[in-house]
């Protein structure tokens, strides 16, 4: 414990220290209360988390975010990144906080001048990323206990897209380009098959999450053998010619080759939905 020194109190739960001009997060019931700028952490007892380090390369934003954000909404957000390594029973990218307290601080400045921003891709995140989805409700919870303001619906899937890029060591838009596509193919899907699919059936959470999983297979040529292939290619002639044209698209967004097994599995998830419909 010896060696870290409170460099900013966020607030009662949170406190920023540095050790060996590297910067940590402290979170733990009462740890900031009465600390000031330059007091030793000690209390071994009250400390709930692991020292959070910010990695080097993310201290300098770090930083000038800790003078231009209100503290509590920076601390708010370290308690909600605590939360989210306690769910997934992991670290976290360090660069996540700066970007979701960024995106927290920006979401509270919108809901105040009255702009609600609606993201298109909220029913993929959630069916996506469950887990992320749910520790973003609990973030929302969290907001609205310390801070006392309650962010729309929408912010779930934003947080959620936050967590879930950390948590796999992704930028934002490198998962929202998984999500985009995904959300396109069953756009396709829809149109070739003149079908609404129930975003709420099983169908489609299958369907999605085997997506989610075919893309990154693809474009990190990590292929998986489909025994069935054959049985599909001469049962499933309609889903597998439907497959095909699906994984066209794919083929174009991801400029990579589909394999036939691949090609497969989908014709599998098409046979379902029409069956169901």
């Amino acid at each position: 414990m010896e060696g870290y020194v409170v460099t900013k109190v966020l607030s009662n739960n949170v406190v920023i220290s540095q050790k060996d001009d590297e910067i940590f997060v402290l979170i733990g019931k009462g740890i900031g209360f009465g600390k000031k700028k330059g007091d030793p952490i000690t209390e071994k007892d009250i400390i709930e988390q692991k020292f959070i380090q910010i990695k080097s390369e993310h201290a300098e934003n770090y930083n000038r975010l800790l003078n231009t954000v209100n503290e509590e909404i920076v601390a708010v957000s370290e308690e909600i990144i605590k939360l989210a390594v306690d769910r997934l029973g992991k670290e976290l990218n360090s660069h996540i906080h700066i970007g979701l307290t960024d995106h927290i601080n920006f979401a509270i400045a919108r809901l105040k001048e009255g702009i609600n921003i609606v993201n298109p891709f909220e029913m993929e995140i959630k069916t996506m990323y469950p887990t992320e989805y749910a520790i973003a409700e609990e973030a929302l919870d969290l907001i609205k206990k310390r801070i006392g303001v309650e962010l729309p619906e929408s912010e779930k899937s934003f947080i959620a897209l936050h967590i879930y890029s950390a948590r796999v060591n992704q930028t934002v838009g490198e998962t929202l380009r998984y999500t985009q596509i995904v959300k396109e193919v069953i756009e396709f899907i829809q149109k070739e098959l003149n079908i609404k699919i129930d975003e709420k059936s099983l169908d489609y959470i299958r369907l999605i999450s085997h997506l989610r999983y075919a893309l990154y297979r693809i474009e990190h040529d990590k292929p998986i053998k489909n025994i069935l292939l054959s049985s599909i290619k001469r049962q499933l002639k309609e889903e597998y010619k439907l497959s095909k044209k699906v994984c066209d698209l794919i083929q174009k967004k991801l400029d990579k080759k589909v394999p036939d097994d691949e090609i497969g599995y989908i014709a599998i998830h098409l046979s379902r939905i029409k069956s169901n419909v």
